[in-house]
């Protein structure tokens, strides 16, 4: 089944009822694509109000990437059902200019749990441009707009915390965990990279991953062209129901019960993952 049909079949219980699991982090990692401005600032929003107030001053047509739309249709599928429409939504954080794209909504989906979730690239070319840059550049910009928003944040939260994001949010992901202070780090219990590249030679090599490691889950498409990027570890392999680029999109990724639906890396991504340099 989908995302959709995830959903439609859980969206009757509670997280106190069917716990958050995975394909709950996946559809998560989308809500950061979804543009909260004159919305959600440093308060706590509900879902179900987020989403009203949302489709108030939007179309609900998104007019940008498929991401992004992909993102907007997920917040208005999901906004009044039971299991979501009661999360908070707060510490929206959207930053642009010509060297940075960055975005990050943190979603409190119980009392004492927030998933932190973390922007992957939209339409703007700053975003595009810092893409490359990951590739010989570490901590990029994005990536330490990424460890001060966990610092700025969460020094001091009695919460437990989830940090994820999809394409280049679940590598800011990976990274802000990797870098936050040792108090945030105390309280992330899981790291979800949905489909992100890795880490450089050095990096992945580092202490600071290896501490984080036990905590992290990199899952990638079957079809992955973006997740097999540099180096990584701790990969779930997962069923895409395309072949090509639209991998990318959690859209097509298979559900089987509460869980991605397991699977082997094709042959095109091996052999991608083989040609391609990694620093």
């Amino acid at each position: 089944m989908t995302i959709y049909d995830y959903v439609d079949e859980y969206s009757i219980y509670t997280f106190e009822e069917k716990p958050f699991n995975e394909v709950d982090a996946t559809i998560f990692s989308f809500l950061s694509y979804v543009d909260y401005g004159k919305i959600v600032e440093e308060e706590k929003i509900e879902m179900k109000n987020v989403g009203r107030m949302h489709f108030g001053i939007h179309n609900k047509k998104e007019k940008n990437i498929k991401a992004v739309k992909d993102g907007t249709a997920i917040l208005n599928y999901i906004k009044d059902t039971i299991r979501y429409k009661n999360c908070k939504l707060f510490h929206y954080v959207y930053d642009l200019d010509n060297d940075i794209q960055f975005s990050a909504i943190s979603i409190e989906y119980q009392k004492d749990k927030v998933y932190i979730s973390f922007e992957g690239t939209d339409d703007k070319i700053s975003g595009w441009k810092e893409n490359f840059v990951l590739a010989y550049e570490f901590p990029s910009l994005s990536h330490k707009k990424a460890i001060s928003y966990l610092n700025k944040y969460f020094t001091f939260t009695n919460k437990k915390l989830i940090v994820g994001g999809h394409s280049k949010g679940g590598n800011l992901a990976l990274v802000a965990s990797m870098e936050a202070n040792f108090l945030v780090k105390h309280h992330i219990e899981k790291v979800y990279n949905m489909d992100g590249p890795g880490l450089l030679k050095k990096e992945f090599e580092s202490k600071r991953f290896k501490k984080i490691l036990p905590k992290y889950t990199h899952i990638i498409p079957d079809n992955s062209m973006i997740g097999i990027i540099l180096y990584s570890d701790h990969k779930k392999i997962i069923k895409s129901s395309i072949v090509g680029p639209l991998a990318h999109d959690i859209l097509y990724w298979n559900v089987i019960n509460n869980e991605l639906e397991p699977a082997k890396l094709s042959s095109f991504s091996k052999e991608l993952e083989k040609s391609i340099i990694k620093y």
